[in-house]
This record gives structure tokens, sequence and C-alpha cells, in this order.
């Protein structure tokens, strides 16, 4: 006697409205797989279809703030990186002023 056994995947998502509210979109869906076919790549990809139907769901959304939560960040990773090497460098540059020992500290006004 074999079992049958059901594979599905879900995907939910709620998002703020900023109005004290919030939007949700889920969906369950049933994974198929033919035979021989990896379960595991098989579940993947069920669950990329899963998570573009919420997100394509929601984009339709009638508040501007439950789309632009959907929206993928502006910053690169590159420009991102070189922000924090400057504030690093400005850290080092601060510290080092701050250890000069011909500062004259009686001029300042506090």
């Amino acid at each position: 006697m074999s079992e049958e056994t059901s594979n599905r995947v879900s995907f939910r998502k709620q998002v703020s409205d900023g109005n004290y509210g919030s939007e949700v979109a889920e969906v369950l869906l049933d994974v198929e797989f033919a035979d021989g076919e990896d379960m595991d790549q098989a579940v993947a990809a069920t669950l990329a279809n899963a998570r573009r139907l919420v997100h394509d769901e929601l984009r339709k959304s009638p508040s501007s703030n439950v789309r632009r939560a959907l929206e993928p960040p502006t910053v690169s990773e590159e420009r991102w990186r070189r922000a924090e090497q400057a504030a690093e460098y400005e850290l080092a540059a601060g510290k080092r002023d701050n250890a000069r020992e011909d500062v004259d500290d009686e001029d300042l006004p506090y």
C-alpha cells in the first residue's frame, strides 16, 4: 500500500498602509512535479511563483504606501559600500583630530 502525500507551498505578505491598517495577500499552491524531477527544485519554483503572484496582487493596491513598500531599494551595493567607507574615513579623521596634543582647548566656548 503506497501513501499519497500532498506537497503545498504557501506565501503570505502583509504590508502596512501607513494609516493604522494593512493589506494582506496570500496564496496556497500545490506542488506539481514529474517523475524523476527533484522535489526541492519543484518546491522552490512553486514558491517563487507564489511570491510573484502575491507581489503582483499587492502592487495593484490603491494605497501608494503599500505599492512603495514592494519596490526594491534604490541604493546599489557599490554605492552603499562607498558610503560606509567614507563614514569610516570621517570617523578616523575625527579620532585623529581629537587625539592631537597641539590643540588649544582653552579657546572653546564651553
